[in-house]
């Protein structure tokens, strides 16, 4: 194995990190957390899902549109489909702190990017501190996804003057992993148990 291809120590990616983090534009933060619930038919069950995450994110859920038409799922293009909503800053890291007690702080180490996403499932919604069961509602599933990012990304997104940012700027999969143990005091496994799930 060539010293390319090595991988480095946890010792010695922790000494990287804290070394690169004592530039402001090189910390990473949490940017936003996104739950998504997709329910494949609107109405009455639809309404129920934008409840759920109204519930769970305390703020305002919008409705995803299908983006295609499946004859055999009796989908046409433009109806809803399934509910979403995104939380920003503070309120982002503090659902996240409640969101994966539910995994028993864990997540998987193959749910990583090299972009700075991460993502889990949470089977049952009542299983989130706080939110307590309601025999109107039921109980639903959903798909956190997060993405910690560094100072300086929107001029990627911006509307004016749009410039490309280089790859050495985006979060790696080692970095959000290290981020993560350290701010919210993730445990990165190769498989969940089944009795956190």
């Amino acid at each position: 194995m060539s010293s390319k291809t090595r991988r480095k120590t946890p010792d010695a990616l922790s000494k990287e990190f804290e070394e690169k983090w004592k530039s402001p534009m090189k910390k990473p933060y949490l940017e936003k957390i996104v739950l998504n619930i997709g329910v494949g038919v609107g109405g009455e069950e639809l309404e129920k899902a934008v409840t759920v995450l109204e519930t769970i994110a305390d703020q305002k859920a919008i409705k995803t549109l299908s983006k295609t038409n499946v004859k055999e799922f009796n989908l046409r293009k433009g109806r809803p489909i399934g509910a979403k909503v995104t939380v920003r800053g503070q309120n982002a890291e503090k659902l996240l702190k409640k969101l994966l007690i539910v995994n028993n702080n864990k997540i998987l180490r193959k749910s990583f990017d090299d972009y700075g996403n991460f993502g889990f499932g949470i089977t049952e919604h009542i299983s989130i501190p706080g939110i307590e069961y309601d025999n109107r509602i039921g109980i639903w599933g959903l798909d956190c996804v997060g993405r910690v990012i560094k100072p300086g990304m929107r001029v990627k997104f911006r509307r004016k003057s749009r410039t490309k940012v280089p790859h050495h700027h985006y979060v790696s999969r080692e970095e959000n992993q290290y981020f993560l143990k350290q701010k919210f005091g993730v445990e990165i496994v190769k498989k969940l148990d089944l009795e956190f799930i």
